[in-house]
């Protein structure tokens, strides 16, 4: 015969205060009520037009986002993030666990992360043993949980530049989220990874995109560019983004000209982005 408990939100309340955590059918609870099985709620209040909605991961994580953040075909998108362009659900920072060595056999070292209250999003840094080309980055940081680093903003990018860059002192090339991709009737089109666009300086004219492009850049050279990354220190380049080929573990920018310390800097420094 099937038994029933019934526990008072005293009792409840009590647990939660004694033990931190609650598991229901279930001996090792991971969040502060964790239950191994079916939920019901047998009352709700209504709502109104900007509540937020609950949406549970692969792993049964529960979370709130805007619910306008669904766009065609069930993708996730928060704040022009879209998850089907990106390819993969990205996972909380606190999720992550580093492995002891990147795609492509390099040695892994985290050197931390820091949070930009703007977005709340989570920035982490990560030292390589030697070069990783852009796939084998991207793979890394979907391993994670995160992905590559996207600036869409002049005052995202101020604050990766100082808090990051100069934060953690990285003076080499580092790749970011941004890349050429190929669609019908449009081959050499770059976007951002996550599906967001560039926010846009409409007192300019033309309008401009928030971007950090040295001059003439990106320009697919030779068809086999179209990875950007950024600059590394030195020359006259003020850490702006060029493109490279992908397969690239080191690169250069017209730039570095004349710059032995700029040019063809390795790529062994990574910026991962997590969403929450």
């Amino acid at each position: 015969m099937k038994q029933k408990y019934y526990l008072s939100a005293q009792v409840l309340a009590v647990s939660v205060f004694s033990f931190g955590q609650i598991g229901i059918n279930t001996n090792d609870p991971t969040k502060t009520l964790d239950v191994n099985g079916e939920v019901r709620v047998r009352t709700l209040p209504s709502g109104n037009v900007i509540d937020e909605v609950l949406v549970a991961d692969t792993n049964g994580n529960i979370r709130k986002i805007p619910r306008n953040s669904f766009e065609g075909e069930g993708a996730y998108s928060k704040g022009g993030f879209n998850s089907t362009i990106l390819g993969y659900e990205p996972q909380p920072v606190a999720n992550k666990v580093v492995p002891p060595t990147a795609p492509g056999g390099a040695s892994v070292t985290e050197l931390g992360c820091k949070q930009y209250s703007q977005n709340g999003h989570h920035y982490c840094v990560y030292d390589l043993s030697t070069g990783i080309n852009w796939y084998n980055a991207f793979n890394f940081a979907k391993n994670l949980g995160g992905y590559l680093v996207t600036l869409t903003s002049h005052a995202e990018t101020d604050w990766v530049y100082s808090e990051i860059l100069s934060g953690y002192n990285l003076s080499n090339n580092i790749w970011i989220g941004y890349n050429k991709i190929t669609e019908p009737g449009n081959t050499n089109r770059f976007r951002w990874i996550t599906g967001e666009e560039f926010r846009i300086n409409w007192g300019t004219n033309p309008a401009t995109a928030e971007h950090r492009f040295d001059a003439g850049e990106p320009n697919n050279y030779n068809g086999n560019e179209g990875s950007t990354h950024i600059i590394g220190a030195g020359g006259s380049c003020a850490r702006s983004w060029n493109d490279t080929d992908g397969n690239n573990t080191s690169a250069a920018a017209g730039c570095t000209t004349g710059s032995i310390t700029a040019a063809n800097k390795i790529i062994n420094k990574l910026i991962i982005e997590f969403n929450e």
